[in-house]
Order: C-alpha cells, then structure tokens, then sequence
C-alpha cells in the first residue's frame, strides 16, 4: 500500500521511529540565565527512553540569574545557592551523553552552545554525542512552510506536545521539558 504522507513527514517519522526504538537514546532538556554569549546551565535534566530520570540538578551558575530568566522558568537564585556547580556535574554528566546512542533534544543548537560555554567557563572539553533535534523534525513532521526565511516553522515544546495530546499545563523546567521532547518523539513515531 502506498503511503499518502507528505515525503518531509515520512523523513520525520522514519526519523523518531529509529531514535524511539534505539536502546541507549536520552532525552535531554536546561534551563539558562538567558539567551546569549555569557548564558549558563541553571537546570539540567536527563531521562531515558523509558522515561526514567536519569538526572535532574539544579546549577549554581557562577554569576546570578536574571529576573527576566527567572520569570520564564521559575528558578530564583535562593534555589541555586547550595547547588552543585557545572564543573562538578559536568564530568559525570558527559560520560552519560558519550555512553548514549542519540541523545535528543528540543532545540539541540541552542542547548549544545549552553553546554559548550559552560564547559569553556570551567576549561573543560566539550561533549562528544550523537545528538538529534526534535524541534527540527517535528518542523518537517507539522510541514508548515516559514514565510520569510523558507525551511520549515518552528514550533514551540509546548504547542508541538499538545499537537500530540499533551495540553496540561507544565512547569517549564529541565524535567518537564524533557518529558515533553519525548512525548513528541514518541508522538511523531506513533506509540
């Protein structure tokens, strides 16, 4: 029987259906300072396939979080005072990340230059993994053309979950935001 998908959609399910149903894939989620050059990890989140919880941390950052960042994901300085900080975590954290075989994140580019900048705040290397962004795909999947830049619109974790029946209200922090990546993996791949 022929498929009466869309070719990008069939790419897309091809694609969470294979990182779905590998053993070994993470799924991954931070929260940060902000946006920019001098951003830093304050929540760090990792479950499995599973969906077991593989880590869940706060971060102390090593400057002080923004009123801004803090209205978004709730995180206040208070919170992150006895936390471990990024050089602490980070060597365990990435021996996770090596030893997966995808690890999926929504929005992979920006949580990878995050890490990246945090591991060179603490001279340390940074992670080697198979990543895999969700949001992009799950683009490809929904197949909504962008106007002014072409490609495929981005759509947010929260509006590409409910697409997929999840319409409960979510803290927005690294935990929940990673089990939402793996709702819409899960969600695109049809289980």
């Amino acid at each position: 029987m022929q498929s009466t998908m869309p070719a990008h959609m069939t790419r897309a399910v091809g694609w969470a259906r294979g990182v779905a149903a590998a053993s070994g894939t993470l799924y991954l989620d931070t929260e940060t300072t902000g946006l920019g050059r001098g951003a830093e990890i304050v929540d760090v989140a990792v479950i499995d396939g599973a969906g077991r919880v593989l880590i869940d941390s706060l971060v102390k950052p090593r400057g002080r979080i923004p009123a801004d960042a803090t209205a978004i994901h709730g995180i206040t300085n208070a919170m992150v005072a006895d936390a471990p900080e990024w050089r602490e975590i980070a060597p365990e954290f990435g021996q996770l990340l090596a030893s997966a075989t995808n690890v999926v994140i929504y929005n992979a580019d920006f949580d990878i230059r995050i890490m990246d900048q945090c591991n060179a705040q603490a001279s340390l290397p940074g992670y080697r993994a198979n990543w895999h962004c969700a949001m992009k795909q799950y683009a490809a999947f929904a197949g909504q053309r962008h106007q002014r830049y072409g490609g495929y619109r981005w759509h947010k974790l929260t509006d590409a979950a409910a697409a997929f029946g999840h319409h409960e209200e979510i803290e927005h922090r690294a935990l929940a935001d990673s089990r939402l990546c793996r709702a819409v993996v899960y969600g695109m791949a049809g289980r």
